[in-house]
């Protein structure tokens, strides 16, 4: 399995050291959450987490297989997720405005049914 920047996954903890949380990926592939990434509320993370706890990561760094990942920029659009179906804001722009158009067009139903009712 490839882990490109940006795939958001599950992981398994296995281990939390000073360096931060080993886990285990899909494919019994391995990466570490670097301490860092919890920036001051490290220690609380420490506490917060325990060996055995799945987690959602995701890819920050793949470099000659070591794999750097985080959990507090799960939800960062910059890095964008290659196995999503909508990572180009243009493709999704459309889905967006069929939402809305639908929303409105149902709240006038709703509206003129009332109306006629009355």
């Amino acid at each position: 399995m490839k882990f490109p920047i940006g795939l958001r996954l599950n992981a398994k903890i296995n281990n939390i050291t000073k360096l931060g949380f080993f886990v285990t990926l899909p494919h019994h592939h391995h990466g570490l959450i670097f301490y860092k990434d919890f920036g001051d509320k490290w220690e609380s993370a420490k506490n917060k987490y325990s060996v055995g706890d799945e987690v959602r990561v995701v890819i920050i760094n793949n470099h000659q297989g070591k794999i750097s990942l985080s959990l507090s920029q799960v939800n960062n659009p910059d890095l964008v997720d290659p196995t999503n179906d909508f990572k180009d804001s243009e493709d999704f722009t459309p889905l967006v405005k069929l939402v809305a158009d639908s929303t409105k067009k149902i709240a006038d139903l709703k509206n003129s049914i009332e109306q006629s009712d009355q």
